[in-house]
């Protein structure tokens, strides 16, 4: 009986992760492209799907995970499930794109699926008038992940595919950006080469979109990159695709090609706006300058404290000086200090821990910085919004809670 019932949990686990399943009902955007509300400009597009080592690695959300870890748990012996074993990246990779090609409305669109891995890449589906079914049944015949990412090759590739393509197209990679150390060698200088000739060759008439899977920070960094290189790009985590409205938004967006256009903001130098990279609300935030014509710097670092302490240390020090000299540079930018935890301990002792974070900051940017208290603001989210997803959140000195112990820097107003 116990086995059966640890078998239904994993199922509900996976379920909650991916809010895939059959749970997934996709929004009905055909009236909105009847009735001229959402109006079509994007006419194909090809979806690289990485199923390299590094995908092989488990997808994780922390806060689904803690849920679908009490659901295992049992009250009469006092003791979890099973080891739990969340599912692969890959399998996440798989659901959030058959969600995306469910949620498209019935419209003509010339469509592929292509995968990389090892030094390879295949050509799964098309490139053809997309058909629902079979694109599905072309997912669900990816298999298991290994071998390097040449996601270079796969880029280059996409671009062969759209060749005499009429109209306008969208390159969509989805993967985790990263590698596995020793194994997995996804050469970020052959990736920026790459899109920089794709983008060379279709200019404007192509949208580059990426969709990470996890959160690895230097996976992250080379899909803004990404995205940033080429004349329209936009990026998202797959965590912020799980429900129908959030598909939707993405779809929306794929449909009339409305990708942020860096290139030409770079040409604009009207007026000078900072964002941090990591900031939760920064595509919002870079849209709205990008409509008024300001060039975004994506420059404050952030701050990384030892564990259980608030104690500025040197190199932290270091790292504040060069921020507030980019709050001199910008006197009118206002700024919240983000205070934040590893995993390790209660949350009500994250929470507070992360507010003096924030407050040690605060503190050091008004005494060394000349900088005023009507110009900054603090606020703790203790464990929550990881950087990084702590596995093991007893080994207080890996690298992801090592990652997590930061504060950092959100613009309220430029």
């Amino acid at each position: 009986m116990r086995r059966i019932g640890y078998g239904f949990i994993f199922l509900l686990m996976f379920c909650i992760l991916f809010s895939g399943c059959a749970t997934f009902k996709p929004v009905d955007l055909n009236a909105k492209i009847k009735s001229g509300q959402l109006v079509q400009k994007t006419d194909n597009f090809v979806v690289l799907f990485d199923k390299s080592a590094s995908m092989g690695e488990p997808y994780l959300n922390r806060e689904r995970i803690r849920q679908a870890q009490a659901e295992s748990f049992n009250k009469l012996s006092g003791e979890y499930g099973p080891t739990f074993n969340p599912p692969y990246r890959i399998q996440g990779a798989k659901e959030v794109t058959k969600n995306m090609i469910a949620t498209i409305p019935e419209i003509k669109l010339y469509a592929g699926l292509r995968t990389f891995w090892s030094d390879e890449t295949r050509l799964l589906y098309g490139m053809t008038s997309l058909v629902k079914a079979d694109y599905r049944s072309a997912i669900n015949s990816i298999d298991n992940a290994y071998g390097k990412t040449p996601m270079g090759k796969a880029i280059r590739a996409a671009g062969n595919d759209l060749k005499g393509a009429a109209g306008n197209s969208a390159i969509i990679i989805v993967s985790d950006f990263s590698e596995i150390p020793g194994i997995d060698d996804i050469r970020p200088e052959a990736v920026m080469e790459a899109i920089t000739k794709v983008n060379a060759d279709y200019g404007d008439r192509l949208c580059v979109y990426a969709i990470q899977l996890g959160y690895v920070p230097d996976g992250k960094e080379l899909a803004e990159q990404i995205v940033q290189n080429v004349e329209g790009g936009y990026t998202v985590n797959a965590d912020k695709l799980l429900t129908p409205a959030a598909m939707d938004a993405f779809v929306e967006r794929v449909i009339a090609g409305n990708c942020l256009r860096y290139k030409q903001l770079a040409a604009q130098t009207k007026e000078k706006v900072v964002i941090v990279a990591a900031e939760p609300m920064v595509e919002q935030k870079v849209a709205a300058a990008v409509s008024e014509n300001k060039v975004i710097v994506l420059a404050f670092e952030d701050v990384h404290f030892d564990f259980d302490k608030s104690t500025l240390k040197p190199e932290a020090q270091t790292i504040l000086k060069r921020n507030i000299q980019l709050l001199k540079d910008n006197p009118k930018a206002i700024i919240r200090i983000a205070g934040y935890t590893s995993a390790s301990g209660t949350e009500a002792y994250n929470q507070k821990l992360s507010e003096r974070r924030a407050n040690a900051v605060q503190e050091y940017l008004i005494n060394e910085g000349v900088i005023t208290k009507d110009r900054l603001s603090t606020i703790g989210y203790g464990e929550t919004k990881p950087a990084m997803y702590e596995a093991a959140p007893k080994e207080l000195y890996s690298k992801a809670a090592k990652a997590n112990m930061r504060v950092l820097f959100e613009i309220i107003v430029q």
